[in-house]
């Protein structure tokens, strides 16, 4: 039976340890050496910012809009990825503008959409009026999700908002300051204003709101909000600034000449600074913040960073836009990191052996040093404690955090006499049938407690690497007590102490075979249950009922499947069964079976001059109704009953309320062929088949109201009615009114 282990695993106590040359590491929130971030392409002197941000912003299209605050105007362009720098500088005065065909490496340059001179043709977009006199001070940019442009007009005190698909000015919004800076979230938009209230909330159509902000140093200058709504907001002092959520629910995290901040992909804040310096990642996680690694930006001017469609972070460069990248960090050659004192409970206890899941890169190591002691040694100069790198804040209830070591205890790095080196388990985990995923980088190591029986453990880890990687260790488990074979011997072999501490180190290696085993045995009854059984043995438990796995379905379907197989397979081919195993595989509850002799007639929805019992499907009109006549239960039908049965007997309709794809829809077509009856035949309906009168439509099963992507704006080529949309919904839009009238 598996032996009870103290543990650390979050990262709230890996920051009650003491940290010396080693930080959080922001994916498992474990531990790994600390770093330093070597200056971008080579600069070492970071040029001077501007005095204040422009703004970029990117619409659903994937059109970036960025503000020149010098020429008074808001330019836009097609997201491309492409790297500004391979094209060589000579070759920039001969770059298409918007709208043409480009060639191979050539970069588009953006073309003015507010402010400046006349706009040329674009694409599907062309000006309405000559465009307007140079903006003032156009700084920050937002787009929200109905493609509705916000521009802070610093100099006029304005904040415009444009409807992107038609090209107008939707409204002009005086503010009670100079906004600065605005970012959206849905339909909402949140816009920094100097002096006060320093922050509004509206939307397209509502007035601001002005919103306080919790108390900071210095003045809010730039704002980002998350994909769940969270605010976080910058405030700068001079070349000193700090990032604060609007919540309050943090302290402030400072950042030295922060100048803008935005939220990657990853949820994670990234602050820009000074161009030439490395934009800064952190994570606010259990009332604190931790650093990650950060960005490198070659060649950013400063003013000003934004979200790409695909998460991650775009900039602006001299030669174009530009994306950020991981920047290559140099990690500390040796570090240490000292445990909190664990408790076993019981005096003179033989801790057994110290399990670590870590990822050891080739040319780093981990070595492992513990110290044991049957007093609490309270009254005795303890470690101090030492906060990981880029933490900042303080630690939850600090008062509950066990002691750390004794200075006297405590090992120096890169004692050779003191750490030991860990084992790699080949077998995976310490626990039985326990695997670790196939993507998952990190594995169990194991080494034995080399030291003396005691109550009280501390646990010191050594990392070193060779500062181009660094190991990372996300879980300790140390066993409590360790092995009782040296007292299933003879007592002869263990009157010695010296000797007795050698046969129980000795006979630790054969243990741990032996526990392995016969904890395996214990937990055989793990191999047949579904949701605990190791993934490369459900084809062998789907075996016992005669199914074999498909490597399409997802692994926690196939579980899941197993798990209701019993049940599902007494009723084999009927409609509920067929159903579950759709919603099974993929994951929803939106799956519906229509048999077609549940529909009166012939079924479908026709345009009728004269309802009859046999065409009356669906009766659009000056009657609607789904079936036969309303009343008539058995309403007697015209034509041949051969021709009613050949229609609708022993068919039935699959709808499925999402969108399939081919691998998706060849599985369920697998499904549908082993487990319906053989004497049926079936149709598949999706989302992507639409909605049309005369094939397909039944109210409440076949018509669903809502987005789809199958339908997409008209483009050239593109057949009306059928593969395109003619222009946008807008709120208040009426038939037959501009710019919703066809022509």
């Amino acid at each position: 039976m598996a032996r009870p282990f103290a543990l650390f695993r979050t990262r709230d106590q890996w920051v009650r340890a003491a940290h010396d040359d080693t930080g959080i590491d922001p994916d498992t929130g474990g531990v790994r050496l600390a770093w330093t971030t070597p200056p971008v392409g080579g600069e070492t002197t970071p040029a001077p910012p501007p005095q204040r941000a422009g703004g970029l912003a990117f619409d659903s299209h994937c059109v970036l809009y960025r503000s020149d605050v010098a020429d008074g105007v808001v330019q836009r362009m097609l997201w491309r990825a492409l790297d500004p720098f391979s094209v060589p500088p000579d070759q920039s005065a001969s770059m298409p503008e918007l709208g043409d065909t480009p060639t191979g490496g050539e970069l588009q340059l953006p073309s003015d959409l507010i402010g400046g001179a006349p706009l040329p043709p674009f694409g599907e977009f062309t000006a309405q009026a000559p465009a307007s006199a140079a903006l003032s001070e156009p700084l920050g940019l937002a787009v929200d999700e109905d493609d509705r442009l916000f521009v802070c007009e610093r100099g006029t005190q304005r904040l415009l908002v444009y409807d992107l698909p038609s090209g107008r000015l939707l409204r002009t919004v005086r503010l009670p300051g100079r906004p600065l800076d605005v970012a959206a979230n849905g339909r909402t938009a949140y816009a920094v204003l100097e002096g006060e209230p320093g922050l509004v909330r509206l939307t397209a159509r509502d007035d601001p709101v002005a919103v306080p902000v919790p108390p900071a140093p210095g003045a809010p200058a730039r704002v980002a909000v998350t994909p769940a709504g969270a605010v976080y907001l910058l405030f700068r002092d001079g070349d000193d600034a700090c990032v604060v959520p609007l919540d309050g629910s943090l302290p402030p995290y400072e950042v030295l000449h922060g100048l803008d901040v935005e939220i990657d992909g990853e949820g994670q804040i990234v602050v820009a600074c000074r161009p030439g310096e490395a934009f800064i990642r952190i994570v606010a996680e259990d009332g604190s913040w931790s650093e990650s690694d950060p960005y490198a930006a070659r060649g950013y001017d400063g003013y000003g960073i934004v979200r790409t469609p695909d998460g991650r972070i775009g900039f602006w460069t001299a030669s174009g836009f530009r994306e950020a990248v991981l920047a290559r960090v140099r990690y500390a050659p040796l570090g240490m990191v000292a445990s909190y004192r664990l408790d076993s409970g019981a005096f003179q206890t033989e801790w057994g052996r110290v399990f670590l899941d870590a990822c050891i890169p080739a040319g780093t190591r981990v070595r492992v040093c513990c110290v044991t002691s049957d007093e609490a040694l309270d009254d005795e100069p303890a470690l101090g404690w030492l906060p990981p790198q880029g933490f900042e804040g303080s630690v939850f209830r600090p008062d509950l955090s066990p002691p750390l070591p004794p200075e006297r205890l405590a090992p120096t790095p890169g004692d050779d006499d003191l750490f030991h080196p860990v084992h790699h388990r080949e077998t995976g985990r310490e626990l039985p049938w326990a695997r670790p995923a196939a993507d998952d980088p990190f594995e169990t190591y194991e080494a034995p407690v080399n030291a003396e029986p005691g109550r009280y453990l501390w646990v010191f880890l050594e990392l070193s690497g060779n500062t181009r990687y660094s190991p990372r260790v996300r879980c300790v488990r140390a066993e409590r007590p360790g092995h009782d074979l040296l007292h299933r011997i003879p007592q002869t072999f263990s009157r010695d102490p010296q000797v007795a501490a050698f046969l129980r180190r000795y006979l630790a290696l054969m243990e741990g075979t032996l526990e392995e085993l016969s904890d395996k045995t214990e937990a055989r009854d793990i191999l047949v249950t579904p949701d605990a059984t190791p993934e490369e043995l459900l084809g062998w438990l789907a075996s016992f009922l005669g199914l074999t796995v498909d490597e399409r379905w997802p692994i926690a379907a196939v579980r899941q499947l197993l798990d209701e197989a019993g049940g599902l397979l007494r009723c084999r081919g009927s409609k509920s069964t067929l159903e579950r195993l759709i919603e099974l595989y993929l994951g929803i509850d939106t799956v519906t079976i229509l048999e077609h002799w549940r529909l009166r007639g012939l079924g479908g929805a026709f345009l009728v001059d004269e309802p009859t019992a046999l065409e009356g499907g669906t009766i659009v009109g000056e009657t609607f109704r789904v079936g036969g006549a309303v009343g008539e239960a058995d309403a007697p039908l015209t034509g041949s009953v051969e021709d009613a049965f050949a229609a609708n007997a022993h068919r039935f309709t699959v709808v499925v309320a999402a969108q399939l794809s081919q691998e998706q829809r060849s599985v369920i077509a697998t499904i549908l062929d082993l487990h319906r009856p053989a004497h049926t035949i079936y149709e598949l309906c999706t989302v992507g088949s639409g909605m049309r009168v005369g094939y397909g439509l039944h109210v409440g099963l076949l018509s669903i109201i809502g987005r789809t992507s199958s339908w997409d704006e008209v483009q050239v080529g593109g057949l009306l009615g059928r593969t395109g949309i003619v222009g946008r919904p807008q709120s208040g839009m009426r038939v037959g009114d501009a710019p919703g009238r066809v022509g």
